[in-house]
């Protein structure tokens, strides 16, 4: 056999190999996709019932302190307050008083057609954390790496397709350039202000006028501010306390203080009408709190020098004398961090200050020592919807669809047959019908305020774990717990730590 013979069959007995090893891979992968189908298939038939194993999962407490930080109780002495959405809660009638006042103030002040005064507020809407593109326009909902949601994204009222993203945007991440634009809808006003963007920008849209989409966040954020900063909020919310504010006021020991950026008459009648059956208490509140502090202008208040001002409450004015010592029963305005410390020598560790606004109450505090407490009024909600079969039985449905989409792609190694495609399909759109499903139980536009349509942190929950050290529903679910208790950081948080991770092992396959 001549050499040339040789590398011939040498080559064919090669090629001989190699196929059958491609048929072997083949048969490999048509094995492994079959019996992911076998998975899958069997999966759907348990999707039918809840398992009992549920009833084995531990369901968090609604009212529960949830840790970021590691925080000893019997460490704190002072406990500071903010008083928006914080000693005080609101109903849902309040955004609908904010939206009209400043709808109202845009029509007649601003310029804007008469058409808007019709527009109505819709509280399924909006949640909190989202984030204004004002050069774009869009409404978004991030995820805690600077990604906009898949179904989180707006412009006006209507939901933009990844397609229509994906041309806006070329990628769901965020670039540093394009993040310059965002404005983030966090506080006080952001249920409201959210929702009058978003139908600011659809009358443009539908008119089909052109606009600048800065000019309509300016606009808007200037009439919530004039609505609020002006008094009408507070004269609307006093004239009919019952229908909107929510009696949550309770004393607790050690040292208090309130601190907030409302005036000294508004907070006034808020206490009166949140005491009012509190023997003793009703017209002497600021009995409860040894400093108060009103119109802190925060969070300037946490690196200016501003000093203090003591407001006369028969006068309705503010003293000229100099403030070096905070009195019992006096109201004191303005003023700074360095002078408040410097007056009350209270150490930051020993202090804790709770707050709604993640960046005017909790940021400062934070950086300068102070532990912190968020208060979040949706927690509640939202751990109620989790801890639920139904919620659940979803999420468990959605861990499974990932796990075989993930073995799918493994097993197929880019060689795309029809009964892989097929699979495929149906795969991704069970998954979608659980992302879905779990997404409507909070909200249909934007989902929940912590999480994700994937199950992952939302761009607020990570700000939450930057600034606050806990985090709850409201002040007083600290009296659930002993004065010297040890709050920890849990040991196996997946997200939050109000979160459980339901397994997909829960649902047994025949």
């Amino acid at each position: 056999m001549t050499s040339s013979e040789a590398t011939i069959l040498k080559s064919k007995k090669m090629e001989v190999r190699q196929a059958a090893e491609a048929q072997s891979s083949d048969v490999i992968i048509d094995n492994e996709i079959a019996k992911i189908r076998h998975e899958f298939d069997a999966a759907k038939k348990s999707f039918l019932k809840i398992p009992a194993t549920f009833n084995n999962l531990p369901k968090m407490n609604p009212k529960g302190i949830y840790v970021n930080k590691n925080l000893r109780l019997d460490n704190i002495q002072v406990y500071g307050f903010d008083y928006d959405y914080t000693l005080a809660h609101y109903t849902a009638n309040l955004q609908c008083l904010i939206y009209d006042l400043a709808k109202e103030y845009m029509v007649n002040e601003l310029r804007y057609p008469e058409l808007c005064v019709n527009f109505k507020y819709d509280p399924t809407f909006p949640v909190r954390g989202l984030y204004y593109d004002k050069d774009k326009g869009c409404l978004m909902k991030l995820d805690a790496f600077g990604s906009i949601e898949p179904d989180g994204c707006y412009f006006g009222r209507r939901k933009l397709s990844r397609n229509e993203m994906e041309d806006l945007y070329g990628t769901r991440h965020i670039g540093r350039d394009q993040a310059r634009n965002l404005v983030g809808l966090m506080g006080f006003f952001c249920f409201s202000e959210a929702c009058l963007i978003a139908d600011m920008v659809q009358y443009f849209v539908d008119a089909k006028l052109e606009f600048d989409a800065s000019y309509i966040y300016q606009d808007v954020n200037c009439a919530i501010q004039y609505v609020h900063q002006s008094g009408l909020v507070q004269r609307g919310i006093l004239s009919d306390p019952h229908k909107y504010l929510i009696k949550n006021v309770s004393e607790k020991g050690k040292k208090l203080f309130l601190m907030t950026n409302s005036p000294y008459n508004f907070v006034d009648g808020g206490m009166r009408f949140m005491l009012e059956d509190s023997v003793g208490y009703r017209d002497t509140w600021r009995e409860l709190f040894d400093v108060i502090i009103a119109s802190a202008n925060k969070p300037d208040f946490y690196t200016s020098d501003h000093p203090f001002r003591c407001y006369d409450i028969e006068k309705d004015n503010l003293a000229f004398t100099k403030v070096d010592k905070f009195d019992a029963n006096k109201i004191y305005y303005h003023g700074c961090l360095k002078s408040f410390l410097q007056i009350t020598k209270w150490q930051g560790p020993e202090v804790i200050y709770f707050g709604d606004h993640l960046f005017s109450d909790l940021r400062g505090p934070s950086k300068a020592g102070w532990r912190t407490a968020a208060i979040v009024q949706e927690l509640e909600s939202e751990i109620h919807i989790q801890n639920s079969d139904t919620y659940r039985s979803e999420q468990a449905k959605f861990h499974i669809i990932q796990e075989l989409l993930g073995r799918l792609h493994t097993a197929a190694n880019c060689q795309r047959s029809e009964t892989y495609e097929i699979l495929l399909k149906e795969l991704n759109e069970e998954r979608q019908n659980a992302r879905r499903t779990m997404k409507g139980m909070f909200n249909k536009s934007f989902g929940a305020t912590f999480l994700t349509d994937a199950g992952q942190e939302s761009a607020f929950s990570y700000y939450i774990h930057r600034y606050a050290d806990v985090y709850t529903s409201k002040p007083e679910n600290f009296l659930f717990y002993p004065p010297e208790a040890w709050l920890h950081v849990p040991s196996d948080i997946k997200i939050m730590p109000h979160h459980v991770k339901v397994s997909s092992s829960l649902f047994s396959n025949p």
